[in-house]
């Protein structure tokens, strides 16, 4: 339909290949730039450069540690199954420790796509202002509970591990404390990434623009 008959045209930026979904707003990509936001002040910008690049990484680490997890368990199945050999007691604390840090660090991914918190029956009858700071309340929320799950892991980190260090091929020692120091790095990311979103969040409001929206143009 054409300008001329009184309609406007398609959006270029929703127009998607004939079969496919459209693309929603939750959308995951894994594209190595963030998504556009064209409302963006000279702050958000630079900060919002820096969260993706600390996001790229926890990404990457995400992806090894799953491999890692998934390797070693295979490897210590197939080599007791098939081989009759038992790896040893260190590829369980490859894979207990791995799934507990990809459970940590997927809080963090997840605080870095802000999927943690939402209330999505409330704000949708708020007006824009009124999401944005909706929003930053969560955000101040999530900061709270990062800093209890910070403060609960250096405590654990105390206790726990007792003296057995495992050595793995005799490259390096884990023990209990080792896995459990992850938690309070994840808290720490949390907290960093929520921070940075805070900050992005007050631009806006002080620009007097709504709150961000993901451009779906590429």
């Amino acid at each position: 339909m054409s300008e001329a008959d009184g309609e406007e045209p398609i959006p270029k930026a929703v127009v998607v290949a004939e079969g496919e979904p459209p693309v929603r707003d939750s959308h995951l990509t894994i594209d190595p730039e963030p998504a556009g936001f064209p409302d963006d002040g000279n702050v958000s910008r630079i900060i919002r450069k820096v969260d993706h690049a600390v996001g790229s990484a926890e990404q990457g680490l995400l992806f090894g540690l799953l491999a890692i997890v998934v390797v070693v368990a295979a490897s210590a199945a197939l080599s007791d199954k098939i081989g009759g050999h038992q790896l040893g007691r260190w590829w369980h604390y490859i894979v207990r420790g791995g799934t507990f840090s990809i459970a940590m660090f997927g809080a963090v991914f997840a605080t870095y796509q802000q999927r943690h918190l939402a209330m999505d029956l409330i704000s949708r009858s708020m007006s824009p202002k009124g999401r944005l700071i909706l929003g930053m309340v969560l955000k101040l929320f999530t900061i709270f509970v990062a800093y209890l799950l910070f403060h609960s892991g250096m405590k654990q980190r105390e206790v726990v591990g007792g003296t057995e260090d495992l050595s793995v091929f005799g490259l390096f020692k884990l023990d209990d404390a080792d896995i459990v120091t992850t938690m309070p790095i994840a808290a720490a990311l949390i907290i960093f990434h929520s921070i940075l979103h805070i900050i992005i969040d007050i631009e806006y409001l002080v620009r007097g623009k709504t709150p961000p929206e993901r451009m779906r143009a590429h």
